[in-house]
């Protein structure tokens, strides 16, 4: 899955649509919006020389390669992280992945946290009306206090819920 920032996520972040910030470097810019934050903790196991949370600010857009960086922000399963390459910016190429879905979901549960759920689903409402989604991947409360239900807002954090 890319992180990569969609037109209409690019047109939120400029029109102020929630609070987000951003972090730039002669390549790319990482964007991060805390209100999606579940706090996974991908990006900090992931690249810890460029995402620690006891820094300020948090990301140190030169701690690693631009690639390794997209490579990270890739992973973040409810896309509170996003990037975009700067014009004329020329990365390695990785390899074309498959156009074919997968045939399957997957279900990830996190500790003390959400299940992600990604591959090929459809997620519906209690009126079997499907929801519609943004990306392959979803963020399913768990704790039961999410305001978006049936999607985590990382509100497991404020209530302290654990496994």
């Amino acid at each position: 899955m890319s992180n990569k920032a969609s037109k209409s996520e690019l047109e939120d972040i400029k029109a102020k649509k929630g609070v987000s910030r951003s972090y730039a470097n002669d390549e790319i810019t990482v964007f991060w919006r805390p209100e999606l934050c579940i706090h996974s903790a991908n990006c900090l196991i992931g690249l810890p020389g460029v995402f620690d949370s006891s820094e300020r600010p948090w990301i140190n857009i030169r701690g690693a390669s631009s690639a390794d960086i997209l490579k990270t922000v890739d992973t973040c399963p409810s896309r509170a992280l996003l990037y975009l390459k700067n014009a004329n910016t020329r990365l390695r190429k990785s390899r074309k992945k498959s156009k074919t879905p997968p045939k399957f979901a997957r279900v990830q549960i996190l500790k003390d946290g959400p299940a992600i759920i990604s591959g090929n689903f459809i997620l519906r409402d209690p009126d079997k009306k499907k929801i519609l989604l943004k990306t392959d991947k979803a963020a399913i409360c768990r704790c039961g206090a999410s305001k978006k239900k049936p999607l985590c807002d990382g509100t497991h954090l404020k209530i302290g819920f654990k496994d």
